[in-house]
């Protein structure tokens, strides 16, 4: 087995495996063309000057079609002659290889990547093939030699097509699917800000009230008890107005963690809106609730926040509400809301009952 079958990215990545090869090969009928026959057509017809004047001819072709001029002027076409004059010279040779394959996958790859329709990659192909037929026609003598290097440049003609097409094929799919995995990522993260809140990183509104509404279902189906407790942070006006609102900021941050510290595995708090949050204790009675909101309570006030060497005692003020049969949402919500003003009116730093 030739050395280069063991470098062979793309065929390996494709499928290309030798069993595959073998079925192309066999299937275009390549089979039947010896390494001799090749070789002929390398040094009869394919040389360097040849194949400079093929390609020479195949530009002047090109720049007659419009959509392939524009494709060309985005191009260094001299290196672009380059290249493809090299490839041009080890057309067929030797394509039973596993590294022939892997060249012309390459190629079908670069013509994915820069967009070239595939309708004129094709054309493209024919019409390179007529010149190089064109040529070994001026070339040979021999009517056998002619009728056997027609067939064989027909069929490899027809192999590099395959594979162009194919890998062409697949590189643009492997495209649309990286394109569909980017979109889905950028699905999964906004719907991740729509679920967090960005600042706190608790809950964001919109979570929270769906969630809210979904454990009314439950609470109705299933006759378990549901709270809801208000939260809000008492006097947080005046540490915006005394120390700044990046400060500000930073004390929700705090105080919506120490909130979700005090919680239960499987309870929910979410921002309701700049200084309120709202907690959602499902399968939990009235007097667990007090108990959980007393924690909470304690986290807050029993510790200042330390920010940037500045100490700030905080406390909250909280509304319970139980949920009662036929209550929406918001219903829920504004008694919990009236609870907790009422916490507010008593002085803050406490807890209140709906």
């Amino acid at each position: 087995m030739p050395a280069a079958e063991s470098v062979t990215p793309l065929c390996d990545q494709f499928g290309f495996d030798a069993d595959w090869r073998a079925a192309q090969l066999s299937l275009i009928g390549l089979n039947d063309f010896s390494r001799e026959q090749v070789r002929l057509l390398g040094e009869r017809v394919l040389d360097r000057e040849t194949s400079a004047l093929i390609i020479e001819r195949f530009y002047r072709q090109l720049d007659r079609h419009p959509p392939a001029r524009a494709l060309l002027s985005s191009f260094d076409v001299v290196h672009l002659r380059e290249r493809q004059i090299a490839v041009l010279e080890e057309f067929g040779d030797w394509f039973q290889d596993a590294a022939y394959f892997e060249s012309r996958a390459r190629l079908g790859v670069t013509h994915a990547r820069v967009g070239l329709p595939l309708s004129l990659y094709v054309a493209s192909v024919g019409l390179l093939q007529s010149l190089i037929l064109e040529v070994l026609l001026e070339r040979l003598d021999s009517r056998e030699q002619r009728r056997m290097l027609t067939e064989l440049v027909v069929k490899l003609s027809s192999l590099d097509v395959s594979l162009a097409t194919e890998v062409y094929h697949r590189a643009r799919t492997d495209g649309l699917d990286r394109s569909l995995r980017s979109l889905e990522l950028q699905r999964e993260e906004l719907c991740k800000q729509l679920e967090q809140d960005s600042l706190t990183g608790v809950s964001s509104r919109t979570s929270v009230l769906r969630e809210m509404a979904r454990a009314i279902e439950r609470a109705t189906k299933t006759g378990q008890p549901l709270v809801v407790i208000m939260v809000d942070l008492d006097h947080f006006k005046s540490v915006n107005d005394q120390h700044g609102h990046l400060i500000g900021d930073r004390v929700l941050k705090d105080v919506a963690m120490r909130i979700k510290a005090a919680l239960r595995g499987f309870d929910l708090v979410g921002r309701y809106g700049g200084e309120e949050f709202v907690v959602l204790l499902e399968n939990t009675s009235l007097h667990t609730a007090r108990q959980v909101a007393e924690r909470i309570r304690r986290r807050i006030a029993g510790e200042p926040v330390q920010i940037q060497g500045v100490a700030l005692t905080m406390s909250l003020s909280q509304g319970l509400a139980l949920y009662s049969e036929g209550e929406d949402v918001q219903t829920l919500l504004r008694r919990a809301d009236q609870a907790m003003y009422r916490a507010k009116a008593a002085g803050r730093n406490c807890v209140f009952e709906a």
